[in-house]
């Protein structure tokens, strides 16, 4: 399973693809910074696209699913987000993202591996 850090690098580089100016948004150089300046930039990116067209929106939704990513609306969902860090983490620590990951878990924005990782925090948490 890809780490929050390789998704939101990837989706980064995805939404900048067509600006060679920006190379330092290249999947390879986002990878060498840390977690917090990607999600940093994965914001911006997040913002712009949802500026775009509906047209390049359903396009940038079609390269995020074929390349196994989430879908660009799960990306622009706040909650989605905050799941990916409980997700990256591996473990539920309070009870809102016990809340948060049990609703998640519950809906289609999720991949198989995501759902059993999901599942599987949520029960150590319940013991």
């Amino acid at each position: 399973m890809k780490t929050e850090k390789e998704i939101l690098a990837e989706f980064v580089a995805l939404v900048f693809r067509a600006n060679d100016t920006f190379d330092c948004l290249s999947k390879e150089n986002l990878m060498k910074g840390s977690l917090t300046s990607v999600r940093i930039v994965a914001n911006d990116a997040i913002e712009i696209s949802s500026q775009m067209r509906k047209t390049d929106q359903a396009e940038l939704d079609s390269k995020l699913l074929s390349i196994g990513l989430p879908s660009l609306s799960s990306l622009q969902d706040k909650s989605f987000r905050e799941f990916m860090k409980v997700l990256n983490r591996g473990s539920i620590k309070k009870e809102q993202e016990y809340r948060l990951v049990r609703s998640i878990s519950e809906t289609e924005l999720l991949s198989k591996e995501q759902k059993e990782c999901a599942y599987y925090m949520l029960e150590r948490y319940e013991l």
